[in-house]
């Protein structure tokens, strides 16, 4: 796993065994490819950050900060290893549970990512619902995109469950069984 542009790439970066599951360097590519008009300058807040590779690959592509977020104090020792080893400065990582963090954040973004534990069976926790019909809305600055990851499966993963009452998902892009779900506030 590495930081794929910018400048820190192809800087490797550290992952804690067993802890997370980074998102892929393909889905984290493609997710960059498409964002890129956006970042110089953006504020990004990475949700379920595990090794912090989406608000590093932000910062090293010209994001101005990045807010790394994990509940995992494992995780968040080793986004904070790797914000120093790249060098990319402008970055916090705050250890918190993530929709803990969002209800109380008074800090607004361009870009919000959540790449939670996906929703594998009925009854799993869909934590991108409860953060849709949260705050994350407040959250974002005005022509700012909340991106989720899913699995193809129950919650957003699932096709007749990913819409919310003042959200419209403004693109969608799958990659294998993950899915990148692009949303934006409807008025």
């Amino acid at each position: 796993m590495k930081i794929i542009a910018g400048s820190a790439k192809g800087f490797p970066l550290l992952v804690p065994k067993g802890e997370v599951r980074p998102t892929q360097d393909r889905v984290r590519e493609a997710l960059f490819n498409i964002l890129t008009p956006l970042l110089p300058g953006a504020r990004v807040l990475d949700l379920f950050c595990g090794t912090g590779s989406v608000g590093l690959e932000a910062l090293s592509r010209g994001a101005a900060y990045a807010c790394l977020v994990d509940a995992s104090a494992a995780a968040c020792r080793t986004a904070r290893q790797n914000l120093t080893r790249t060098k990319l400065n402008h970055a916090i990582v705050v250890q918190s549970d993530c929709l803990s963090f969002t209800r109380r954040s008074c800090e607004q973004f361009n870009l919000i990512f959540a790449d939670p534990p996906y929703c594998k069976s009925p009854g799993d926790r869909d934590m991108i619902a409860e953060l849709l019909t949260g705050r994350a809305a407040e959250l974002l600055l005005p022509g700012g995109y909340f991106i989720a990851e899913a699995q193809l499966g129950y919650g957003v993963g699932d096709r007749l469950t990913r819409d919310f009452s003042g959200w419209r998902i403004v693109d969608e892009r799958s990659y294998g069984k993950n899915t990148l779900l692009f949303y934006q506030p409807a008025s």
